[in-house]
């Protein structure tokens, strides 16, 4: 009896699992539920079990989709339904689509401060700890190269000005923005992000590197020292040659 049903609950995992493999070939993830969505990356990794509790399970604990997706394996791994193995997996759904988007921003042009605002937003925003980015351009605003710095506790104060002279040198770097997150969902820089920028820029200026602008990514929000008017000020505070 209880073979019986055992693959008969089998049957109905796997018939639902097929009709979501259908509606994701037809349309995408477009008409999903953030439940159907999980349910679905979760049947790659969990075979032969009915995951839609488990997702419930994960909506229900952390709230949404995205604050799944940004979780640590081992907060994940303690929800129902969920070990260690589909823990990494879901870690490695935010990690891959950071990596792409990393990756595919050295295929663009950026030309203008919103250009790098559309580009690096969805970077900055998939880290959990504080990041420093370096991004170097040619003279059409090509993307050359990307360079983080990364730190758990990172302040501005203690970005290695040197790492960044020896990064934007190598690549032979004709134009460059720089972007950091907050963490505290706010975005207006600080005096230690004032003072590092001012730094920056008479560095590149000495380099004869444009500085394209300073974007600061806190949650949905950012700020551009160049659209703010604050990199001109500052500009316009440094010595003259």
């Amino acid at each position: 009896m209880q073979d019986t049903k055992t693959k008969l609950n089998a049957q109905i995992h796997a018939g639902r699992r097929k009709k979501l493999r259908e509606r994701f070939i037809a349309n995408g993830l477009d008409n999903f539920n953030e439940c159907e969505v999980l349910e679905f990356a979760l049947g790659f990794c969990i075979p032969r079990q009915d995951t839609n509790p488990a997702a419930h399970s994960l909506i229900e604990k952390f709230g949404s989709l995205q604050a799944v997706i940004d979780a640590e394996p081992a907060d994940l791994a303690k929800a129902y339904g969920i070990g260690d193995r589909a823990a990494v997996f879901i870690h490695f759904l935010k990690a891959i689509t950071s990596y792409l988007a990393k990756h595919r921003a050295t295929k663009v042009k950026i030309v203008t401060p919103e250009d790098a605002i559309q580009h690096l937003a969805p970077i900055m925003r998939s880290y959990s700890v504080e990041q420093f980015m370096v991004v170097c351009l040619d003279v059409a605003g090509n993307v050359i190269k990307i360079h983080n710095i990364t730190n758990q506790e990172l302040e501005m104060v203690h970005v290695n000005v040197r790492e960044i002279i020896s990064v934007v040198t190598s690549v032979k770097t004709a134009q460059v923005v720089l972007a950091h997150n907050h963490l505290n969902e706010n975005p207006e820089p600080s005096m230690a992000d004032m003072q590092l920028t001012r730094r920056l820029l008479l560095t590149f200026q000495n380099l004869g590197i444009k500085f394209v602008d300073h974007l600061i990514f806190a949650d949905d929000k950012n700020y551009s020292f160049h659209c703010s008017g604050l990199l001109e000020i500052l500009k316009t505070s440094m010595p003259k040659n």
